[in-house]
């Protein structure tokens, strides 16, 4: 059975808005914890969780004006996270699958018509 709201597009849609909310929720804790917990480098995880975050942010807004854009955001998200895993913690793992996940659903056929028309 397939998920449809006429306002929020098919099942694949709504599943990109929602992880892409849950990502700029995970990118907020993050900020917030390093600043509770006085990091030493808080400064810096606000900026890399400013750019995801808000990368995050720009999937779900192209993705409700159709905007292929939508995509070039999950390459950047997946490419930052990717990067994170490498240099910075491996367990960022999980984040590139979460952004991997992201761009499966995009090629799923009700979501290729939503952003073709």
């Amino acid at each position: 059975m397939l998920i449809r709201s006429e306002r929020f597009g098919p099942g694949p849609i709504i599943a990109i808005h929602v992880l892409a909310m849950i990502g700029v929720l995970f990118w907020l804790s993050t900020i917030v914890g390093a600043f509770v917990e006085g990091s030493s480098n808080k400064w810096l995880v606000a900026v890399v969780g400013l750019v995801l975050g808000g990368a995050h942010v720009a999937i779900s807004r192209f993705t409700s004006l159709r905007s292929n854009r939508a995509v070039f955001a999950m390459w950047g998200v997946f490419i930052g996270d990717s990067v994170l895993a490498i240099f910075v913690n491996w367990q960022a793992i999980a984040l590139v699958l979460f952004t991997v996940v992201l761009l499966l659903l995009t090629r799923t056929r009700s979501a290729r018509m939503w952003f073709a028309s």
